[in-house]
């Protein structure tokens, strides 16, 4: 690679987006989970532009990757962080990026709701916090504090309906 520091690629990859929501959304995810600070993604799956500043992301090889076809040491990541990818990889280069792109922001909601409903964020658990006294226990029971939950990720909104 030209670039000689993370920002540079960084920005050069925000550059090559540019103009291509899909493709944004895919390098802005990337980028802020870290995948974009990876030597063996980057070595693996990002190219420098020729003939200008700038990097862009190969999704052919990032999907031959995650689909089994080519060993690469992007496959040594968390089940958590190869679904991160899966998901840049979909908005930039599969069936999201032409489902996506098409609908109306009603619509979007609704589905941002549905997929944070799908991974669950309506039953997470925030964290472990002390009682106002600044105790982890109860000191009568001695059990642990109870964990808060936390409301989704992106909530159904009240009434939300399209008609038809």
């Amino acid at each position: 690679m030209n670039t000689t520091t993370a920002a540079d690629l960084e920005a050069g990859l925000r550059r090559w987006a540019a103009g291509s929501y899909p493709d944004e959304a895919a390098v802005e995810l990337l980028i802020r989970t870290g995948w974009t600070r990876r030597a063996g993604f980057i070595n693996d799956c990002i190219h420098p532009l020729e003939g200008r500043a700038g990097s862009w992301i190969d999704w052919e090889r990032v999907e031959q990757i995650i689909v089994g076809e080519r060993d690469s040491p992007v496959l040594a990541a968390s089940s958590g962080e190869l679904r991160v990818l899966r998901v840049a990889h979909s908005l930039a280069y599969g069936l999201l990026a032409g489902t996506v792109t098409g609908l109306d922001r009603a619509h979007l909601d609704l589905v941002l709701a549905a997929i944070a409903h799908a991974g669950g964020s309506h039953q997470h658990n925030g964290p472990l916090t002390p009682d106002p006294d600044g105790r982890w226990t109860n000191p009568e029971t001695s059990q642990r504090m109870s964990l808060p939950v936390l409301g989704s990720v992106h909530p159904w909104q009240v009434n939300q309906t399209r008609p038809s």
